[in-house]
């Protein structure tokens, strides 16, 4: 029984390429039982296709190459080490995968909200169904719609969430008092942002909390930093809610939607005010 295979039978024989074959040669991680002088020709052991398929394992679970020649020079105590290490870093990058999933579905469910919301009609009171919503908010001072900068607030906020693991969404909002403000400017009392890990320990001055689900009488505009026609869009929704007899709870949740991803374009946002029905 032959017992010596050509590089081209190995290869053929254990599912790689030729080329590999050579690759591993020229590393030294998988060398040929003996190269014929006269031709240079490689031929294989049956035996050793035992060592292959421990690199190939090896290369399934993302070893470098490098790593791998180190590895099988050593005992099978330190291969089962090695492989302990591997299994800790598959399951937190299987962690990050399934993070990365709910992020994305999110994402797709806050995209599929934000085109409901663009095909209502500018400026015109609407009454929308509001998924309750979990936020780390933090409370704000001297903030208003005509100077709303909220940039370094956001990264407050990015900062916290990053620190815990998490990832800090680009859809944030404000939450003020709902009342006549006639004369006086509306002032933000908090600012927030959207969080999907639940037992996170937050410290002052930001909290976790909840803007419950139920029947939101609504207000959806266009923004600009040319335009600025804020409170009239929140006299609209207050004038409708006094008008109607419309019972809340005392809030204002504003949402503010980019409406384009690029630094070079001008900055827009879509606003959605929102007002719970009780």
């Amino acid at each position: 029984m032959n017992e010596h295979f050509s590089i081209g039978e190995t290869a053929k024989l254990n599912n790689i390429t030729i080329q590999t074959l050579r690759y591993y040669d020229k590393l030294g991680i998988f060398k040929p039982d003996y190269t014929d002088p006269s031709n240079g020709y490689r031929y294989y052991h049956i035996s050793q296709f035992f060592y292959l398929d421990i690199i190939k394992y090896l290369k399934s679970i993302q070893t470098p190459l490098e790593e791998i020649k180190q590895i099988i020079l050593n005992t099978p105590q330190d291969m089962q080490n090695f492989l302990q290490q591997q299994e800790t870093i598959i399951e937190n990058e299987f962690k990050k995968l399934q993070d990365a999933k709910c992020i994305l579905e999110k994402k797709k469910r806050q995209l599929n909200e934000q085109l409901e919301i663009c095909g209502k009609e500018r400026g015109k009171v609407y009454f929308r169904s509001i998924k309750e919503e979990r936020i780390l908010k933090m409370s704000i001072k001297a903030l208003t719609p005509s100077n709303g900068r909220p940039g370094l607030y956001v990264r407050k906020l990015a900062n916290v969430l990053e620190e815990k693991g998490c990832i800090i969404d680009n859809r944030y909002g404000y939450i003020y008092s709902l009342k006549p403000y006639n004369n006086t400017e509306i002032n933000y009392e908090y600012i927030y942002t959207s969080v999907s890990e639940e037992n996170l320990n937050i410290e002052e001055p930001m909290t976790i909390d909840i803007i419950p689900s139920g029947d939101y009488i609504c207000i959806a505009f266009d923004l600009s930093e040319n335009n600025n026609d804020y409170n009239k869009y929140y006299r609209e929704l207050y004038h409708y809610i006094v008008s109607n007899n419309i019972q809340t709870d005392g809030n204002v949740y504003e949402v503010s939607l980019p409406t384009n991803y690029s630094s070079l374009k001008e900055e827009t946002f879509l606003i959605e005010l929102r007002a719970k029905r009780i």
